[in-house]
């Protein structure tokens, strides 16, 4: 039942190292079954009441199929857009849930007069559902809500309403419970839209399924009527409108023409006609000049050049009478050189000969002369009939330019009647296209399928709905006993005491059934499970420091009622039953309960007269126990005294060590840590200490405030003492070796309990 250790041992590892402890976990819910189950039954009671009072709810569905009207081809990125991203359908969606279709449905399928969406009709059995008594807006009655119009002001304001106003708030009414009731939805990647309706009538849903599609095309249809004929009108409006302009634009044409003589096909094209002749002729006489001054600059540059090159001039060459005065030069020159052979340069037929030679090259000299004359009178003849054609160009370009000034407006009102007349004749065209289609519009929808009447409700799956809600009421006890033992301050287990504290558990001190005190227990039975724990303890203190000879030993807590009294009766008592002499210490001087539990006088000197008498014996203070065999000395009448100051004097631990000389156990019974410092001064004189935690009870938090103090002052702390164990919920919580306690009934025959 015990758990000791050396000092100096260390610690067991963390939790965090050891594996997830599922069996502890489910230890601690078989533990727990019975609240599990309890609340396990309680909220399926409670579920089935729920389930069975649900409405049953059927659902009906239809199909309707959008832009079936539409049947040319269109491009692959119109196509994409359309039907895979659907905005066309999204549009008819939210057509589909509008207030206005809706309060259409509403009142064709009079559904006013069905208490499932007027609930003014709903009797007073309608309301005996739990969810209906659950729901705060069922408690206000009806009347109250249709009296009360709204805030004004920040002041609510109570206004009678009328006939009119209420059957208004009662359509208001009905469209939000329809439309609270009716899913639609698009089917992806097509231009299908799924219509469904819930209601607690099977047939009510069938007709609402079937009535909706029916009335969206018939609006739809409505609505194309109506824009036609405004359209229809609109054109006619615009068609009187626009041949007014038409006329009132030609007839601006025809007088502006008159008035400034600019008749079609006259005079303009005549002026026309004579400006690009002039142009053309012009054009023509500039090259013709431009080529005679070319031909007269080249005869001219070959004269400059010794006259040696102008024969080949074209000019030259194709003038017959120079060829006619080359060949005859060419015959006087062969008959010079014939005569050169025979005679000399000075004979008279060479002579001859020379003369005619040079008579036959002036001519032609003066021939060429002739021909130079001729291109100059034609580069002269060019540049004047340039001139002229100059003149006469930039007169008819005058003549022009007033005649296309006064054409500027003229052409300006021409566009202007075009203009309109195109307006006019597109209009008209419409007009007619609008007047032939006019009540004959085809819906752009249809009914896919229409919806049946539902055989069985939608909602609820009353079988699945209460198995999830016991389900659920399991998953929250479960959740609950975790929180419970999760939210528990105390301890409940050696290893949780070494892991929250970081120290020893020694010793495990069953709880003592019955009235009987424990340290009568121990007396009227020695032989009982209980005894033995205290053996064990007795057994592990010895163990904490084997190689010391521990004799003066202080028992304190926390806080009170953690049972350190009834611990400190109960050792001595087995120690005393061993044959040690034992004196106990009566050190709380605050709240001593000591003489209480033993029936001692409560008057009987004891601690602080000793310390305040002069002399040095200690035995007129002390008091024997003859049921237990124990030595008291209690804690005194003298009350006033400093319990720190009488602590911390050297006669008290001159009596310690006194007592540790007249006795084999001096166990001091101290107050608790964290009341008053007197224990952390009693740890410095003892031998051990040893802390008392009372199971399921002491707050981790203030044991592992009290053990920093005692720590600090140095106290030797033999290790802690778990007391008060329930050993049935211990055994069943699974903590370490809880589970030897689990069958402790079974061991039974061992013990006189």
């Amino acid at each position: 039942m015990t758990s000791a250790s050396p000092e100096g041992a260390s610690l067991p590892e963390s939790s965090a190292s050891e594996p997830f402890p599922l069996l502890d976990y489910l230890q601690l819910l078989w533990f727990r079954r019975r609240l599990i189950v309890l609340v396990t039954l309680l909220v399926a009671v409670v579920g089935y009441l729920h389930v069975n009072q649900l409405t049953s709810v059927y659902t009906a569905r239809s199909s309707l199929m959008i832009g079936v009207h539409d049947s040319r081809p269109v491009d692959l990125d119109s196509m994409l857009y359309q039907r895979y991203f659907g905005p066309e359908a999204l549009e008819e969606v939210e057509v589909l849930k509008s207030r206005g279709l809706s309060e259409k449905v509403i009142e064709r399928l009079d559904l006013l007069s069905h208490p499932e969406f007027n609930p003014s009709l709903r009797g007073a059995d309608s309301g005996f559902s739990l969810a209906y008594w659950i729901d705060p807006r069922h408690w206000i009655p009806q009347s109250w809500k249709d009296g009360w119009r709204g805030a004004r002001d920040g002041e609510l304001i109570q206004v009678p309403p009328g006939e009119e106003e209420l059957e208004r708030r009662r359509m208001v009414r009905a469209v939000d419970i329809y439309l609270s009731r009716l899913s639609v939805t698009p089917v992806e990647f097509t231009d299908i839209i799924q219509i469904g309706f819930r209601s607690a009538d099977p047939r009510v849903a069938a007709q609402v399924a079937n009535e909706l599609p029916e009335a969206f095309i018939t609006d739809k249809l409505e609505a194309k009527l109506e824009a036609s004929e405004r359209m229809s009108g609109w054109l006619a409006d615009q068609l009187a409108e626009l041949e007014r302009k038409v006329r009132d634009s030609e007839q601006a044409v025809e007088m502006y023409r008159a008035e400034h003589g600019l008749t079609q096909g006259a005079r303009g094209d005549i002026l026309s006609e004579q400006l690009s002749s002039i142009n053309s002729q012009l054009i023509i006489a500039r090259a013709e000049r431009a080529e005679a001054e070319a031909r007269l600059a080249q005869v001219n540059r070959l004269v400059a050049a010794d006259g040696g090159g102008v024969e080949t001039a074209g000019e030259v060459l194709s003038s017959p009478l120079i060829q006619e005065m080359r060949s005859q030069e060419a015959a006087v020159m062969r008959r010079q050189s014939e005569l050169a052979v025979e005679y000399g340069p000075k004979h008279p037929r060479m002579l001859q000969v020379d003369a005619e030679l040079g008579d036959i090259r002036n001519r032609i000299g003066e021939e060429i002369q002739k021909i130079i004359t001729g291109l100059e009178n034609e580069v002269e003849v060019a540049r004047t009939r340039e001139a002229s054609l100059g003149s006469s160009l930039r007169e008819a370009e005058s003549r022009s330019g007033a005649q296309n000034r006064e054409a500027v407006q003229l052409r300006a009102l021409e566009r202007e009647a075009a203009a309109n007349r195109a307006l006019f004749e597109t209009f008209l065209g419409r007009f007619k296209e609008s007047s032939s289609t006019e009540g004959t519009e085809t819906p752009d929808a249809r009914i896919l399928s229409r919806a049946e009447i539902p055989g069985s409700p939608s909602w609820p799956n009353r079988g699945r709905m209460l198995a999830t809600i016991i389900l659920l009421g399991f998953v929250g006890a479960c959740a609950l006993v975790f929180a419970l033992h999760l939210l528990s301050p105390g301890m409940f287990s050696p290893e949780q005491v070494e892991q929250e504290l970081g120290m020893h558990a020694i010793g495990v001190l069953p709880r003592v059934e019955g009235k009987i005190p424990p340290h009568q227990h121990v007396i009227e039975k020695d032989n009982s499970g209980y005894v033995e724990a205290v053996n064990s303890l007795k057994i592990a203190l010895q163990l904490s420091d084997p190689d010391a000879r521990i004799k003066a030993i202080q028992v304190t807590s926390s806080v009170p009622e953690e049972g350190k009294t009834s611990l400190v009766l109960t050792l001595g008592t087995v120690l005393a039953k061993t044959g040690s002499r034992v004196i106990i210490v009566d050190g709380d001087l605050r709240r001593s309960s000591i003489e209480k539990k033993l029936e001692l006088p409560a008057d009987a000197a004891g601690l602080t007269d000793y310390m305040i008498a002069r002399e040095d014996a200690v035995e007129p203070f002390l008091l024997h126990h003859e049921g237990s065999g124990l030595d008291i000395l209690l804690s005194g009448d003298a009350r006033y005294v400093s319990a720190s100051d009488l602590f911390a004097s050297k006669r008290m631990r001159q009596l310690i060590e006194r007592l540790k000389q007249d006795y084999d156990y001096v166990l001091v019974d101290a107050p608790p840590v964290m009341a008053v410092a007197d224990a952390r001064v009693i740890g410095t004189i003892v031998d051990k200490t040893l802390f008392v935690v009372r199971w399921d009870k002491t707050p981790r938090k203030v044991a592992r405030a009290a053990l920093d103090q005692l720590r600090k002052s140095g106290t030797d702390i033999a290790g802690i003492v778990l007391q008060q164990v329930d050993l049935k919920r211990y055994g069943r919580l699974g903590y370490g070796d809880s589970g030897y306690y689990y069958h402790y009934g079974r061991y039974g025959q061992y013990y006189n309990s």
